[in-house]
């Protein structure tokens, strides 16, 4: 791996920003701790909601600063049953710098009729259900920012159960509804039925222009909407990465002892949503265990991470250098 793409700083966020130039960073994907009890190794995740909120409120000021006018920030919270309203109070206080251009439903899991997909923590409660779903809050400065949505799109497929879905039967039946939506016809029924020969014969003349000029293409990206079911990653398929070997505490050392990493895909999508070109600079003020670089580095991007935690960091540094 090219060491000149990615550089990790220990230090805090805000005072890392601080020393920078102004309108630095193309994109920050980054996920702040939620301020939920959860056990880091060394910060403390439960302090005060005014206090946390004040000090958030600080770190979306300088990313501000060093963000360039058409800039995007990806930010990532979670929620807990008992404290549902965690996320949403921090996208509140990034709204006094930003404006809340997308906001995205990051699905861990969810049954798709009898089949379930993906990994959840199950709790034991008999009031809750599961929190299989987070937050992916796309910020930008003025909220015009253009993104590359078929990036990340789908693929016209044929659907074994419907396949008139994605067929070029149905293309033609919505480019037909199109063509007398514009003759002010109900549908194409109602062309044949009330129209004059006259106005038959212009209807099958647009018909016939309409799919030369926009012929059915079967591999065609469509654009997904904003919920996005990205399964979170076994630590088995993360420990390889490092080089961790099964045996004791294997999940522990797998993780580098950090709580709440998200998946490589998760970085990655963002990435691609943005749009933004290869040489771009890509930030993450909580680095954690280096996912945000791990997809920078694979997109051909220059990534920077700071965190405080040396463990962390150094976990970071090996996953990246082994890399592909």
């Amino acid at each position: 791996m090219d060491k000149q793409k990615y550089s990790i700083v220990k230090k805090d966020c805000i005072k890392w920003m601080n020393a920078q130039k102004p309108m630095l960073v193309d994109c920050v994907i980054t996920s702040p701790p939620y301020n939920l009890k959860i056990k880091y190794a060394n910060y403390n995740d439960s302090i005060p909601r005014k206090k946390y909120l004040e000090w958030l409120g600080e770190v979306s000021s300088s990313l501000k600063r060093v963000l360039k006018d058409k800039g995007q920030i990806f930010l990532n919270m979670g929620y807990s049953n008992t404290d549902p309203f965690v996320a949403m109070d921090v996208a509140q206080i990034f709204r006094k710098d930003f404006i809340l251009q997308n906001h995205f439903t990051w699905v861990k899991h969810i049954k798709v009729n009898e089949t379930s997909h993906g990994i959840y923590k199950p709790i034991s409660s008999n009031r809750y259900a599961s929190a299989t779903t987070e937050s992916i809050f796309h910020f930008t400065k003025k909220g015009d920012v253009k993104v590359n949505r078929l990036s990340i799109g789908h693929r016209n497929k044929t659907h074994p159960l419907y396949p008139e879905l994605y067929s070029e039967g149905r293309y033609i039946a919505i480019t037909r509804r199109k063509i007398a939506k514009r003759m002010k016809y109900a549908n194409y029924k109602d062309v044949l039925a009330n129209a004059s020969k006259k106005e038959i014969d212009f209807f099958y003349k647009e018909l016939k222009k309409n799919l030369k000029e926009k012929p059915y293409v079967p591999g065609k990206k469509k654009c997904i909407g904003n919920a996005w079911y990205i399964p979170y990653v076994p630590t088995s398929r993360l420990s390889k990465q490092v080089g961790v070997e099964k045996g004791h505490n294997y999940r522990k050392n797998a993780r580098a002892d950090h709580p709440a990493t998200f998946p490589e895909q998760l970085s990655t999508q963002c990435i691609k949503f943005s749009g933004i070109k290869k040489g771009s600079l890509v930030y993450d003020p909580f680095l954690g265990t280096g996912t945000t670089l791990v997809s920078a580095v694979k997109n051909k991007m220059i990534g920077i991470g700071t965190e405080i935690n040396t463990s962390y960091i150094n976990f970071a540094r090996k996953r990246i250098q082994n890399t592909k």
